[in-house]
């Protein structure tokens, strides 16, 4: 969903299941530059009703937010989480965006589990040699239910919702940067943990995983017989550490992130035998609430074989050198709201 005016200027809303975060950006000089950001809680799972009176609450509460952190615009780029979109890649004769445009409806009813009156569709370009005879495109479908929630959200917040982006997508913007290697995203959310592909500064491949920072104190709760509570704070202090507690957190999270990690190379293999032919995965991107439980890198790096990086959306902006430990403590919780913020801009 893309309803740009060419030079518009807008923030980026990130609308969470546990809160919302917003940033807004100016280019000066050619630089993205910071110019207020902002964070509010949100009852959890209130943003996964579809209630008429829970969208209000959600929009009264960003509404507030906006508020406070003084923005300049009413126009709002937001992002729908991967769960709740359809991405494939397919292949395609060469041709001009305007003309793929056009002709991915034709193609779109093969991938899509879902009438295509029901969606709406997006595109990004894999294939830069424009030489090349086929094309691979990642091919995106946002369930229409899905993007008038957000509308209405907005509105009823007194906002412009002027394009629906993907966070997965959004995240690389702010943390990979447009170079020849090939990055992992993955984002520990705190429902699924999203894994984005990202090919020489492309988005190729997006993927959900049922597994979230919930189902992690949840599972530690139920092997140490600790409530959520208590089961939140030992994965905050323990963590992934097998040294600490005889590693009895470390073995209840183990299953559900052996999981993430088959995810992560069966994504891979995907992506080099149908997207991409050429090229490999140089390191893994994290970011998300979860990705600062202890030791998650190190556990990360050993079961793939990969460098493991904590990401930094704030590494493309210029700020305040005042706001430098502020801004570094909030990174990875921000990753989202400042890629939607940089749409068009980088």
């Amino acid at each position: 969903m893309d309803l740009f005016i060419e030079d518009e200027h807008y923030f980026g809303v990130d609308l969470g299941n546990s809160g919302i975060r917003l940033v807004e950006l100016k280019l000066i000089h050619d630089k993205p530059t910071l110019v207020t950001y902002g964070d509010i809680e949100l009852p959890f799972g209130l943003m996964s009703s579809d209630s008429p009176a829970d969208q209000q609450r959600v929009a009264e509460v960003l509404k507030k937010l906006t508020a406070d952190a003084r923005v300049s615009t009413k126009n709002v780029v937001a992002g729908s989480p991967a769960s709740k979109v359809f991405a494939s890649i397919i292949q395609m004769p060469q041709m001009s965006d305007q003309e793929i445009a056009h002709s991915i409806r034709f193609q779109a009813d093969k991938y899509i589990p879902m009438p295509l009156e029901q969606v709406k569709l997006d595109f990004f370009r894999l294939t830069t040699d424009k030489d090349a005879e086929e094309i691979d495109i990642l091919l995106v479908a946002t369930p229409t239910t899905v993007a008038n929630k957000y509308l209405n959200i907005f509105q009823l917040a007194g906002l412009e919702l002027m394009a629906l982006d993907i966070n997965a997508i959004a995240q690389a913007r702010s943390m990979v940067a447009a170079t020849d290697i090939d990055v992992i995203v993955v984002e520990f959310a705190s429902l699924t943990t999203d894994i984005a592909l990202v090919s020489k500064g492309v988005t190729g491949l997006i993927r959900s995983i049922n597994v979230g920072a919930k189902s992690m104190v949840r599972v530690t709760a139920q092997n140490l017989g600790l409530d959520e509570v208590q089961a939140e704070q030992f994965v905050r202090k323990f963590g992934l550490t097998q040294t600490k507690l005889e590693g009895q957190v470390y073995r209840a999270m183990k299953p559900l992130l052996d999981n993430v990690v088959d995810e992560l190379k069966k994504s891979v293999d995907y992506f080099y035998q149908n997207g991409a032919k050429e090229g490999k995965v140089e390191k893994i991107i994290i970011t998300g609430g979860a990705a600062s439980i202890p030791e998650m890198p190190v556990f990360l790096a050993n079961a793939t074989g990969l460098p493991v990086e904590m990401g930094n959306p704030w590494q493309r902006l210029s700020y305040a050198k005042e706001f430098n430990d502020r801004l570094s403590g909030m990174a990875l919780s921000y990753s989202t709201a400042v890629g939607l913020a940089l749409r068009n801009m980088v």
